[in-house]
C-alpha cells in the first residue's frame, strides 16, 4: 500500500506537469495567431511589415516562457523520479519483504544461541560451518543471507524513522557478523601438534560475537515499526 501511494503521487505530478506544458503551448499558439494579424498594422493608410534586414524579430515573452518552462518541467520530473522509494534494491526486494526477512533473522539469532553446542561443533573439522550456515555466510538458506540489502530497503522505507541511526547500527551488526563468521571458519582448521588453538576456543569466540549481534539486533528491531 505504501509503495502504491508513493508511485501514485509521482504519476500525479507527472500528469500535472504535462497539462501545464500543453496549456503553455496552447497559450503561445493563440498569441502567435493574434500577432500575425497585428503584424499588419495600418498607419495613415500604410501597412507596416517587418523587414528581415532590420534584424531578427525579438521572440515574444510567452514563447520565451515556454522554452524556459520545458527544462524546468524536465527537472521537476527528474527530481520526482529520484524521490521515488528505493524498493527494488535487489530482485523482488520491497520494504515489506525486507521487514519480513529481518524479523526472521532475529529469530534465527535467538535460536542459534539457544541451541549453541560448542563441544559438538568442535569434535570434527567443519563443525563451525553450522554457525556459518545460520549466519548466512555459507549457503543461502538463512534469512541473514545478504541481510545488508534488507537493511538498505528498510532504511529507505516508512518502517524506519531515523535512517542514519538505523544504518549506523546495521553496520555494527554486520561487523559483529563478519567477526563471528571469521572465528567459526577458523575453528574448521585441523589441530596439529604444537600450540595451535583448539576449535572450541574459536567457536566460543564466535559465540561472543553472536551474543553481540543479538544485543544489536534487539536495538535495531526496536527501530523497525
Amino acid at each position: 500500500m505504501m509503495t502504491a501511494s508513493r508511485s501514485a503521487g509521482f504519476f500525479v505530478l507527472l500528469h500535472v506537469s504535462i497539462i501545464l506544458l500543453i496549456y503553455r503551448s496552447d497559450k503561445v499558439t493563440a498569441w502567435q495567431s493574434v500577432s500575425r494579424v497585428a503584424a499588419k498594422t495600418t498607419i495613415v493608410g500604410t501597412t507596416v511589415h517587418h523587414n528581415p534586414s532590420d534584424g531578427p524579430e525579438i521572440m515574444s515573452s510567452p514563447r520565451r516562457e515556454l522554452l524556459f518552462l520545458i527544462p524546468k518541467m524536465a527537472a521537476t520530473v527528474a527530481t520526482a523520479t529520484v524521490m521515488l522509494p528505493h524498493r527494488a534494491l535487489a530482485a523482488g526486494m520491497t520494504a515489506e519483504s525486507a521487514r519480513g526477512q529481518w524479523k526472521n533473522a532475529v529469530t534465527v539469532l535467538d535460536d542459534l544461541l539457544q541451541n549453541w553446542s560448542t563441544e559438538k561443533w568442535a569434535e570434527e573439522v567443519g563443525g563451525g560451518d553450522n554457525i556459518r550456515t545460520k549466519l548466512g555466510t555459507q549457503g543461502a538458506t538463512s534469512p541473514l543471507f545478504q541481510i545488508e540489502k534488507a537493511f538498505k530497503a528498510l532504511g529507505d522505507s516508512e518502517y524506519v524513522d531515523d535512517f542514519v541511526e538505523f544504518q549506523e547500527t546495521a553496520e555494527e551488526l554486520m561487523d559483529a557478523l563478519y567477526q563471528a563468521d571469521s572465528f567459526a571458519n577458523s575453528s574448521n582448521n585441523k589441530t596439529g601438534s604444537g600450540s595451535q588453538t583448539p576449535p572450541a576456543v574459536f567457536i566460543e569466540q564466535s559465540k561472543a560475537e553472536v551474543v553481540k549481534m543479538q544485543s544489536i539486533a534487539k536495538k535495531m528491531d526496536a527501530m523497525v515499526k
